[in-house]
C-alpha cells in the first residue's frame, strides 16, 4: 500500500468533496458547511493522506468505466476483469477483498459499463453491459455475500427488457431501491422506472405509464434524478433525434417529491408519461448546435435554486460554456466562457472517444461565489461567478483530483505504458456512497485505450492495473483575533 501525506485547502475541499456524491446526492453538503463556519475571522485547512492499493487487473483494450459504492464500513467494487469478465467484490473497509465472476462478457462497447446499490434488506444488485441489450441482471441470495450473485431473467415485463441502455440505480426518501432505464434505441426510446419490494423481493413499476415518450421520434439524455438541497428530486436532461450526437436539442427540466409525482419549476404538474410538447425548457438550444448529452450538468445555489452547466455554440459558431438558472418565472441563460477559435463540431453515432470539454456541476464555493469546473482539452479551469448576476468573475486552475493519483497510476502500469501500441487515456472514477467512519473518499484509476465508437481497435492492449485511492481528511480549523 503506498501513502502519500497532502494538505487540501477548505476551498480546495468542498470541490473534492462534490465530485464524490451520488446522483441522489445532497448538494447541500458544501453548503452547510459554509454557512455553519465561514467567518472573515476564521479559516481551516485540512491534513490528507492518501492510501492506493492494487484490486486487480482489468480490461483495457478500450474504455469502460468500473463502479465502486461504498455503505457503511461495506465496499463494494465492479468492473471487466482482464478477459473482459464481469466481476464484483466486496470488502469491509481495511480488510481484504472477496472476488466473484458472474456470467457476462465484455464486447467493445463503451456504453456498456456496470452498476449497483444495496436494498434496504443488504442484497446486492448489479446490472451493465447493455446498449440496447437483453437484460444482464445480478442480485445476491445471501445479504453482503457477493460469492451468492445469481442472475435474474427478468424484473417486471421481459418484452420491455430486451433493448436496455443506461441502468440507473437510486434510493428513494423511503430508502427505496429504484431503477431506471431506456427501453428502445437512441432517438426512438422511453425511459421506464421500476421499483423494489425487499421483503417480497420482487420489482414492479414506479409510474403506470412510461416515464418519458419520445413518440417515436426521439429519445431522452438524463442527469438525475438529483436530491436537492430543498428536498425535492431534481431532473435535467436533453432530447436527441436521431444516433447522430449533433441532434441533441432542447435542454429540459422536471423535478418532483416522491419520483412518482412530477412537476416543472412552478410546481405545475406533468402528466406521465412526458413529451416534449408538455416539457419545460430551459434553453431551446437547436439540433446542431453543440449541445450534447453527458455534458449537462445540475447544482443548486445559495437559495437552493437549480443551476444547470452546459455548452453550444455561440453566435460565431464557437463553443462556449453557459450557466442557466431558474429566476421567477423563467430561465436566464448566461454566458460563462469567451473562447475564441475553439468549436467541438461533433456528430455521428457510437461513443465518441475523450470529450475535448468536460463541464462539472456548479457548487458553492466557500466564499459563497459559484464555481463551475471546466476540463478543457487537458487544462482544468473553474469559471468563478457571481451568485446574484450569474457574471463571470475570474477563472482558475484547479485539480479534479489529487494529482499524486496519475503517477501512482502510471508507475503501477509501467510495463503497460513501455507496450502500449496506442496512445493510452488515464482514467479516474470517483466513487459513490457513503464516506466512512474516517472521513474518507475513494477514487478508482486505470489506464485504458480509447473508445472506438463501439469497434474493435486493431489492436489490444496489455491489462491494467486497477488501483483503489482513499483520500482521508484530518480537520485542523485556525481561529484568528481578527486584528
Amino acid at each position: 500500500m503506498t501513502k502519500i501525506t497532502f494538505h487540501i485547502t477548505a476551498s480546495n475541499q468542498c470541490v473534492l468533496a462534490f465530485f464524490l456524491l451520488l446522483s441522489l446526492g445532497n448538494l447541500a453538503g458544501c453548503t452547510a458547511n459554509t454557512d455553519a463556519t465561514v467567518t472573515t475571522n476564521a479559516a481551516s485547512d485540512s491534513q490528507s493522506q492518501l492510501s492506493s492499493l492494487a484490486i486487480d487487473n482489468v480490461w483495457s483494450g478500450h474504455r469502460i468505466k468500473p463502479y465502486l459504492l461504498t455503505r457503511g464500513k461495506n465496499q463494494f467494487v465492479a468492473y471487466f476483469d482482464s478477459n473482459r469478465q464481469m466481476t464484483v467484490a466486496h470488502r469491509l473497509l481495511g480488510k481484504p477483498w472477496r472476488y466473484y465472476k458472474v456470467d457476462s462478457w465484455l464486447g467493445w462497447d463503451s456504453h456498456n459499463y456496470v452498476t449497483m446499490e444495496l436494498d434496504s434488506a443488504g442484497h446486492l444488485h448489479v446490472m451493465g453491459n447493455m446498449h440496447g441489450d437483453a437484460i444482464e441482471y445480478f442480485r445476491t441470495t445471501v445479504p453482503m455475500q457477493v460469492r451468492s450473485l445469481k442472475r435474474v431473467a427478468s424484473m417486471v415485463n421481459l418484452s420491455q427488457e430486451q433493448r436496455m441502455t443506461y441502468p440507473v440505480f437510486l434510493l428513494n426518501k423511503d430508502n427505496q431501491l429504484i431503477l431506471k432505464y431506456r427501453d428502445g434505441g437512441s432517438g426512438n426510446g422511453n425511459e421506464i422506472y421500476n421499483i423494489y419490494d425487499s421483503q417480497a423481493q420482487k420489482w414492479s413499476r414506479l409510474h403506470g405509464n412510461t416515464f418519458l415518450d419520445g413518440e417515436g421520434k426521439m429519445s431522452g439524455y438524463f442527469e438525475g434524478p438529483i436530491k436537492g438541497p430543498d428536498g425535492h428530486f431534481h431532473l435535467i436532461w436533453v432530447w436527441r433525434n436521431t444516433p447522430n450526437a449533433a441532434t441533441n436539442h432542447s435542454l429540459s427540466y422536471a423535478k418532483s417529491p416522491d419520483l412518482i409525482h412530477w412537476s416543472d419549476s412552478q410546481g405545475k404538474p406533468l402528466a406521465l408519461p412526458i413529451t416534449l410538447k408538455a416539457t419545460e425548457v430551459v434553453d431551446p438550444v437547436p439540433p446542431f448546435a453543440g449541445m450534447i448529452n453527458g455534458n449537462v450538468k445540475l447544482g443548486f445555489d445559495r437559495d437552493r435554486r437549480p443551476i444547470i452547466s452546459y455548452h453550444k455554440y455561440d453566435a460565431s459558431g464557437n463553443t462556449q460554456m453557459y450557466v442557466a438558472r431558474q429566476e421567477g418565472k423563467h430561465w436566464k441563460s448566461v454566458q460563462i466562457s469567451d473562447w475564441q477559435d475553439f468549436r467541438w463540431d461533433f456528430s455521428g453515432p457510437g461513443s465518441l472517444g475523450k470529450f475535448p470539454i468536460k463541464p462539472q456541476s456548479p457548487t458553492l464555493r466557500n466564499d459563497g461565489n459559484i464555481g463551475v469546473i471546466v476540463r478543457k482539452h487537458e487544462q482544468v479551469m473553474q469559471f468563478v461567478l457571481d451568485p446574484d448576476t450569474l457574471a463571470p468573475i475570474r477563472v482558475e486552475d484547479v485539480n479534479i483530483y489529487p494529482p499524486e493519483i496519475e503517477s501512482l497510476t502510471e508507475k503501477a502500469n509501467a510495463l503497460l505504458i513501455d507496450k502500449a501500441l496506442k496512445p493510452l487515456e488515464h482514467n479516474v472514477f470517483i466513487g459513490a456512497g457513503d464516506t466512512s467512519s474516517t472521513d474518507s473518499k475513494f477514487y478508482l484509476s486505470w489506464h485504458s485505450q480509447s473508445g472506438n465508437r463501439d469497434r474493435a481497435h486493431d489492436s489490444i492492449s496489455l491489462p491494467s492495473v486497477l488501483l483503489l485511492h482513499e483520500v482521508s481528511y484530518e480537520r485542523r480549523v485556525r481561529i484568528s483575533s481578527g486584528r
